[in-house]
């Protein structure tokens, strides 16, 4: 039977080890131990991995789902509006101290995608309706506080040996997007380095990494594709995201997959 350590368990299943050990200390998973005392994960705990990843995305939290694998009754509600309820309070706190604990046991919690998709960018939303002083002071309040979070994750990411991804944003709308795709890469165990503003027409070689990941989130320019198009043709180790992309008729969709098996 194989048998994995937990940094090849995180690379399986895309899911960040900080994630893998507060799952175990919620009693999800439970490493076996060889002869020597040594843990290791089999097949068996990449299968459970899986599953808690699916019960996550329908918004169950970790106290739910320790009481489904213990055969417990749990309630199956989704938790999407109640985190997003509990940093707002926090948001409205005249110290930051209690959002910033809770963007860490969340991040601890949740894989980095679903805290993006599911937290972070509904509450950037609702922050952003409205123009009144209070609601700008809380949406940059709440943007500071997330890039101080992201910053301290891909700080923490880099004490570990990994491959190493460069995220240049060609061109750049939302300024903290860029971040949140940086987070969204760290449950897949990069090294990562990234531009804080958009270079239209950036030198990769510039940059000692083994993967790129360009970012935009508004339409390429015609020059930008044919750039795009040579750094392909010359095979480039290439990532894409934002909006940009999503409809870029030059761009293999698979792509961005492929390159993920590659590193793992």
């Amino acid at each position: 039977m194989a048998q994995f350590t937990i940094e090849m368990l995180s690379d399986q299943c895309g899911v960040s080890i900080p994630n893998l050990r507060t799952w175990q200390r919620y009693g999800l998973l439970k490493p076996a131990r060889d002869g020597n005392g040594r843990r290791f994960y089999d097949y068996s705990h990449l299968m459970r991995t899986q599953m808690i990843v699916k019960w996550l995305e329908r918004g169950i939290p970790l106290t739910e789902i320790a009481k489904l694998v213990k055969g417990e009754h749990a309630t199956l509600n989704s938790q999407w509006a109640l985190y997003q309820e509990s940093l707002l309070s926090a948001l409205e706190k005249p110290t930051s101290d209690k959002l910033r604990a809770l963007l860490r046991r969340l991040g601890r919690e949740l894989p980095a995608g679903l805290m993006v998709d599911n937290i972070i960018a509904p509450l950037r939303l609702w922050l952003q309706q409205g123009q009144n002083a209070t609601q700008n002071t809380r949406r940059v309040r709440f943007d500071t506080l997330v890039l101080e979070y992201i910053t301290w994750v891909l700080q923490t990411m880099r004490k570990r040996p990994a491959a190493s991804l460069v995220i240049i944003p060609l061109n750049m709308n939302d300024p903290l997007a860029v971040w949140l795709e940086a987070l969204r890469s760290s449950s897949e165990g990069f090294r990562i380095e990234v531009l804080c503003e958009a270079v239209q027409h950036p030198e990769l070689k510039m940059f000692v990494a083994e993967h790129y990941m360009l970012y935009s989130d508004l339409p390429l320019t015609p020059l930008q594709e044919v750039q795009l198009q040579q750094w392909q043709s010359e095979g480039m180790p290439l990532f894409f995201a934002g909006r940009a992309f999503q409809s870029l008729s030059t761009f293999p969709s698979t792509l961005y997959n492929d390159a993920l098996e590659d590193v793992g």
